[in-house]
């Protein structure tokens, strides 16, 4: 009765009396009506649809001819309208298709996989491909939202972008913008710059020991400190709170206020270092022709390698596979993987050593000793276009996120754009002169138009319009991130680390079947089952064979067959020493002088009395002859 109760109030409870239209509290039908929201009165409307297509208030309001609201234009009076406009249609997007194309990374997304006769595996092939589909749908439908668009430079009449100075950029930008453009003059250089991932804090290092990490936009310095040591190259690593210096024998690594927290003795003297942030890698390469990967969440070494090629000049990772290109003095470069201990491509770019490197999309560019700095085609590891430098080689070069390339020599440096088209650009995009200095490193601040530059009287910030990403993503790197939104990506990137064995060179080829791997796999495992079949014993089944009765049975059985096989052991025995033993009786017998005078018949009773008689079988052979006493 109890459960019966609960049960009537808790299904009536959603429902209340209403009176119907002209009843009132005292009288009036009422109806049980569910209550799905409240509203004010004014704002509930009631529509009553008649017979000739007419809707009215019940208020009383002017009525409503949705007949006389339609159809009056082309196409009118093709058919009766009851009811209410339909909604309206999205509109197509002609460049859907290219966006969709731009969003699936060149994979095929409308292919269907094949997996042969694996069901389940096609039901997984098939999961993760609309995966994908949806992923680059929705990131076509969130391109409306990107209202922002990429800087640029536009020359009128016969002007031209490399003629602009820095001046005259900023007379043309907003305050904010010109707020990024910087300068400092120190003694310690020449110096090494490099940013952060989300491009919030820059970090120099001089060779004369100073290494300093500021805050790019209120330039606020975080650490400074003076290690009275040769700094080769710094390098940020996940984010501000660590960085890693290769200084002149060991690699030392520092938090954000400059407190050392690391020292690697296992990299000895490195030049160049380089960070993983999907893999949690510290990668590092010296004069002692060796390239390091180390884990800096774990603190293990995960593989060393000797290239067997000299010291190291330059060194470069590919954003898009994470492999290695290292320069090396021979004008060779090789690329590396954690997982391989030789070197997966080897390239002859150029007859001096590799003094640059950097590497954008499907193109890598070189630069060399001799002069000479190249656009190469990874696709097919050809040269697309090839350029040469005045007055000193190329000491440094940097990529920026949208194909910005700059590149330093001597006391220029130069920037180039559109130079991984198929036309090769005339001239320079910008250039900026640093008189009476000597240009060491180049490095693009990520989603913003800055270019950081260390050369030998300290480091400086140009303007680059166009060098930068102008709508970023916040779950890949945020540069406005607050304190806790940094803590939770950390913790995040941390369990989504990929494996160091992911890395290779044609990463497409992970979750996909190598035919030819499958096939020489199952060759083997079929040899296998054969030679396992032909070496193991056959199993008898012994299904109601092994009970206490039956156990004695066979163990009588046995002891028969054993018996048996004794009594013909030892009947063969003696019938071996019974021949015997009959000769050496006749021979007695020969030898005793009586047999003469006897008569033929009682001689030869006598002396054939241990012969045996034929016919007789071997199990009566005992009782004749004489046998031999055992002793």
């Amino acid at each position: 009765l109890a459960r019966a109760v609960l049960f009537l109030v808790f299904y009536f409870s959603p429902f209340v009396a209403m009176p119907r239209d002209g009843g009132t509290e005292g009288g009036g039908d009422i109806a049980t009506t569910r209550v799905a929201a409240v509203r004010p009165p004014e704002e509930i409307i009631k529509l009553d649809f008649s017979s000739t297509g007419q809707s009215k208030h019940s208020d009383g309001d002017v009525p409503v001819d949705w007949s006389q609201t339609r159809g009056r234009k082309k196409g009118a009076g093709k058919g009766e309208d009851d009811g209410p406009p339909p909604e309206p249609k999205l509109k197509k997007d002609k460049n859907f298709a290219a966006s969709l194309r731009k969003y699936s990374r060149g994979a095929d997304l409308e292919r269907k996989p094949k997996a042969g006769e694996d069901v389940k595996l096609a039901g997984k092939l098939r999961q993760n491909r609309n995966r994908d589909k949806e992923a680059a749908f929705r990131l076509v439908k969130g391109e409306v939202l990107q209202t922002e668009e990429s800087g640029y430079l536009e020359a009128e009449g016969r002007e031209e972008t490399r003629r602009f100075s820095q001046a005259q950029i900023l007379e043309a930008s907003t305050i904010g913008v010109a707020k990024k453009r910087f300068s400092f003059d120190l003694p310690f250089g020449p110096y090494h710059c490099g940013f952060t991932k989300n491009g919030q804090h820059l970090l120099t290092g001089g060779r004369k020991g100073q290494i300093a990490l500021m805050h790019c936009d209120t330039m606020q310095i975080a650490a400074e400190l003076q290690v009275k040591e040769t700094i080769r190259t710094v390098q940020a690593l996940h984010n501000h709170t660590m960085f890693a210096v290769a200084q002149k024998k060991y690699v030392y690594m520092y938090d954000g206020h400059g407190v050392e927290i690391h020292c690697i003795k296992d990299h000895r003297y490195p030049t160049h270092l380089d960070f993983l942030p999907y893999h949690y890698l510290l990668v590092a390469a010296g004069e002692l022709a060796d390239l390091n990967y180390r884990d800096i969440s774990t603190g293990q070494e995960v593989s060393s390698h000797r290239t067997r090629l000299g010291p190291t000049r330059s060194m470069a990772q590919n954003p898009s596979n994470a492999v290695m290109h290292l320069g090396h003095s021979n004008g060779v470069v090789t690329m590396w993987t954690p997982s391989v201990k030789a070197p997966v491509v080897k390239v002859s770019c150029h007859s001096g050593h590799v003094t640059g490197l950097g590497v954008h999309g499907n193109y890598m560019v070189t630069a060399g000793a001799e002069g000479y700095w190249k656009i190469w085609d990874m696709r097919k590891y050809e040269t697309l276009h090839s350029f040469k430098s005045f007055g000193h080689a190329v000491c440094d070069l940097d990529v920026s996120m949208t194909g910005v390339l700059a590149v330093g020599f001597g006391s220029h440096l130069q920037i180039w754009k559109d130079v991984f088209a198929q036309a090769r650009p005339p001239k320079a995009y910008l250039t900026e002169e640093y008189p009476g200095k000597a240009v060491n490193s180049v490095c693009f601040r990520p989603y913003e138009d800055v270019c950081a530059v260390g050369h030998s009287g300290g480091f400086a910030g140009i303007l680059v319009p166009g060098a930068g990403v102008a709508n970023f993503d916040s779950f890949e790197a945020n540069p406005f991130e607050t304190k806790k939104q940094r803590q939770e990506r950390e913790v995040h990137s941390l369990l989504e680390k990929l494996q160091p064995s992911s890395i290779m060179l044609d990463p497409d080829k992970i979750g996909s079947i190598d035919k030819k791997v499958v096939k020489e796999y199952l060759e083997e495992q079929e040899k296998k089952k054969k030679e396992e079949a032909s070496t193991a014993k056959v199993k008898k089944k012994m299904r109601g064979k092994n009970k206490v009765g039956k156990r004695m049975k066979k163990k009588a059985l046995k002891d028969g067959v054993d018996q048996r096989k004794k009594a013909r052991q030892r009947l063969a025995d003696e019938d071996g020493s019974d021949g015997e033993d009959g000769g050496d009786s006749e021979e007695e017998s020969e030898g005793g002088g009586g047999g003469e005078d006897a008569p033929n018949g009682e001689a030869a009773r006598g002396g054939g009395a241990g012969a045996k008689p034929a016919g007789v079988g071997t199990a009566l052979g005992r009782f004749y002859g004489k046998r031999r006493r055992k002793t």
